[in-house]
């Protein structure tokens, strides 16, 4: 049978908070709810109405409802606009409607619109730029119906249940820009990185708890308070590259993982693999001379080590055997990574990363080193050598009997951001790589790992 994903071995980020239920309904509150089943509905409801039909691909609805938002001047539906002109979906490509869109919510705050018109505007000739700046210069929103002067109240924070005020602080996220999902009450991976981002930019703690006391911080925020001082969340409706939990019981198959050298099992917690370390004055290490990649990326991070002093020679151990397995399945070039992995060992290596090629070749590689300054390295390998681009602060320690979750972005930009268990440890930029990936290589280095789920999105 399958396993629950994540239930039971997930470190948990964040609980909902438990709301105070209601205690008293006053008679004007009970005529409110009456008299709105009538109402129209919010800007808000009506937006996430809108998401939903786009994310059940029923996107030529999802264009018009979108297009009567957008055209009333809101921001988050003129930035859903631009992507779908820009995809074609629900219509023909177009990448000046999609420049217009892009450039009309980047003029009201939307924090990932003007990165969005940008790269759109690399894709086309200098003449249709200059129309679509053009056309958004000349747009002009409707006026709202006077019914529609004044938008319904707020919910009182203290009336809401549990789920009522995850909803609603859904809802205030995407009010903000952040990508939040769906406002169904449901605390998914998606509102909890929100949450984290939006904690991040109002330099709060990063807990990602959904609190009363955030709802009302979020109420209180107004668009222009966070512009775009962080990188930008995924899109709204991802493509699925990878996602694999190996509750088949089988690496071999849906999707076909491939070894390349040692062992490999599937057991009730994921794909595991076991590697010893070889005894005092054995030279088996990786080397700069390989003529694998990753070989040559774990001596340049073990180099790095010993030339920054956080680790001598001697305390970096190399494996007797990596054990080395990958999967094909082509990433594009912006993507955002999950991983849950486990550590039973204080020992060893763990690397993981995207790579081109037919084998895993160039690309990028984390190297997790417990117990090590720095844990984690981010590493790009080209047919030229490896470099380490950037590194965490200090030790970064999952020896814990726990799986953790790492999360990996990476933007159009080249812009990369790298989390444990939501607190981020590594941002870097590098644009060395512009062709999609064509897969996921992980290599034990020496050590007990186990690989939960991966599930990567573009």
């Amino acid at each position: 049978m399958a396993r629950q994903h994540g239930e039971t071995r997930r470190l948990q980020v964040a609980d909902p908070i438990h709301w105070r239920p209601p205690v008293i309904i006053k008679a004007s509150l009970l005529l409110l709810l009456l008299v709105g089943h009538i109402a129209l509905a919010s800007a808000d409801e009506r937006y996430t109405e809108a998401l939903q039909t786009y994310e059940r691909q029923d996107y030529r609805q999802a264009l018009q409802m979108f297009d009567r938002l957008a055209t009333s001047g809101d921001p988050e539906a003129q930035y859903m606009l631009g992507q779908m002109h820009e995809a074609g979906h629900g219509t023909l490509q177009d990448f000046v409607e999609a420049h217009k869109w892009y450039n009309l919510a980047a003029a009201r705050g939307h924090r990932r619109a003007a990165d969005a018109r940008d790269a759109v505007a690399a894709r086309m000739t200098a003449q249709q730029i200059s129309e679509a700046q053009q056309t958004a210069r000349a747009w002009q929103p409707e006026e709202a119906p006077s019914s529609q002067a004044t938008p319904p109240s707020r919910p009182d924070i203290e009336t809401l249940s549990g789920r009522q005020g995850v909803a609603e602080i859904q809802r205030e996220l995407n009010r903000l820009g952040y990508d939040a999902g769906p406002a169904d009450g449901v605390m998914g991976r998606r509102t909890r990185n929100a949450i984290h981002e939006y904690q991040a930019d109002m330099d709060m703690a990063q807990d990602g708890h959904a609190t009363a006391d955030l709802l009302r911080r979020l109420r209180q925020t107004e668009r222009t308070a966070v512009t775009a001082t962080a990188p930008p969340p995924p899109t709204a409706s991802p493509r699925i590259a990878l996602d694999d939990d190996f509750s088949d019981g089988d690496y071999r198959r849906n999707p076909a993982w491939t070894v390349l050298s040692g062992e490999f099992s599937i057991d009730r917690n994921g794909l595991r693999s076991v590697v010893g370390i070889p005894e005092e004055g054995a030279s088996t290490g990786p080397s700069l001379h390989s003529d694998r990649p990753e070989d040559i990326g774990l001596a340049m991070l073990k180099l790095f080590l010993e030339q920054t002093g956080n680790v001598r020679p001697e305390e970096a151990p190399a494996a007797a055997e990596t054990a080395r397995i990958f999967v094909s399945s082509p990433i594009r070039n912006a993507f955002e990574m999950e991983l849950e992995l486990a550590s039973r060992q204080n020992m060893g290596s763990l690397e993981m990363g995207v790579f081109q090629g037919d084998r895993p070749g160039g690309g990028y590689r984390l190297v997790y080193r417990p117990g090590s300054r720095p844990g984690l390295s981010l590493i790009r390998v080209t047919s030229d050598g490896s470099d380490v681009i950037a590194s965490s602060d200090g030790a970064i320690n999952l020896e814990d009997d726990s799986f953790h979750i790492l999360t990996w972005a990476r933007d159009e930009d080249g812009e990369m951001r790298i989390s444990v268990d939501g607190r981020r440890v590594i941002q870097a930029r590098d644009t060395r790589f512009r062709e999609r990936f064509q897969g996921f290589v992980l290599a034990n280095h020496g050590g007990d790992y186990s690989l939960g789920r991966i599930r990567v999105e573009d």
